[in-house]
């Protein structure tokens, strides 16, 4: 690991929060890994636990740098962003603070950035609070292709984002992610794009980066990184009955306003073009979850009063183009 004098060629950023039962692994799976040539910026986002014991005791004899900040931001990507402003390296690795990796995760990764991409990730396995591998958890990019994730490819970055990143966030775990350090312009594009979400602030953020910054995306299909489920993830699902219809309110506001800013980014001209994703299926997972997540009373079903913009036009299209959907949508009307 490079000092703090020593300019490393990736930094690796970890936001951390509340997470301090993790990370002990996760530090250790950092410091652990075969390519060393890293700086390490650690920021905890106001954290009530024992966090910052916890970091401090675990990387006391590694050089680092370690932001509190005192009050909580709300918002994952502004902390992604301020670590990229504070990194030095050619290369970001955002490892979040509640996941782990191989030891090879980060020398894959910068090697297949240095034949000249922007961006390289792999496949995650999905585990669960104590780090054993969860059966049956689906890697969320196969849900929109069965077979493009079961092996490795390149692919540009803009058409990774259009054909893809498009109907839904494909680059599923940040911390099985490396790409290039963006551009200040680039940045701030990146904090104005993602400026207070909660719920889509890392789609938003890769669309965008992906658009501004052509180059060649590298995929590995080996599982080098881990997820965790737990009780703190973004996308934990309450139990039925027991919905915070706020919460999921301002998920399914995000997820319209997300869409709205993904296709004006990809397409010149995108007002057509959510015709064709909608009328294809392409946001129905948005529409499970809407169904799951919010539980929509029956005027709610009717108006689709929590989605806005293309997803609840696209909505309706769907309803009116697929029966199976209207008896799916209307079936506990």
């Amino acid at each position: 690991m490079k000092s703090h004098t020593m300019s490393p060629l990736v930094s690796v950023i970890i936001p951390n929060y509340n997470h301090e039962r993790f990370l002990a692994e996760r530090l250790n799976s950092i410091l652990g890994q075969t390519f060393q040539d890293f700086e390490l910026i650690i920021l905890d986002d106001a954290s009530k636990d024992n966090s910052a014991r916890v970091i401090q005791e675990i990387i006391a004899q590694h050089p680092h740098r370690l932001v509190q900040n005192r009050v909580n931001s709300g918002c994952p990507c502004a902390q992604w962003i301020q670590g990229i402003l504070m990194a030095k390296g050619r290369y970001i690795w955002i490892a979040e603070s509640d996941d782990t990796c191989e030891t090879s995760f980060l020398d894959q990764m910068v090697t297949s950035l240095q034949n000249g991409g922007v961006l390289s990730y792999c496949r995650t396995k999905a585990i669960d609070s104590k780090g054993n591998p969860i059966s049956g958890q689906q890697f969320w990019p196969d849900t929109f292709d069965s077979t493009r994730w079961k092996s490795s490819f390149l692919l540009s970055s803009r058409n990774l984002c259009r054909n893809f990143m498009a109907r839904g966030n494909v680059i599923a775990n940040a911390s099985s992610v490396v790409f290039l350090k963006p551009t200040s312009d680039v940045l701030k594009k990146l904090a104005e794009a993602t400026r207070g979400t909660r719920f889509t602030g890392d789609w938003l953020f890769w669309c965008h980066f992906l658009m501004l910054t052509p180059g060649l995306v590298s995929f590995e299909s080996r599982e080098l990184s881990g997820f965790r489920f737990h009780d703190q993830t973004t996308r934990k699902v309450e139990s039925l009955g027991s919905v915070n219809r706020s919460k999921e309110r301002q998920r399914f506001f995000e997820y319209s306003c997300a869409v709205k800013s993904i296709l004006r980014v990809t397409r010149p001209w995108p007002r057509g073009y959510w015709l064709q994703l909608a009328a294809r299926g392409y946001w129905d997972w948005i529409f499970s979850e809407y169904l799951f997540r919010f539980q929509p009373k029956p005027h709610e079903k009717l108006f689709i009063t929590a989605l806005h913009g293309p997803l609840r036009l696209g909505l309706y299209l769907r309803l009116l183009s697929s029966r199976s959907r209207q008896f799916r949508y209307w079936g506990s009307f």
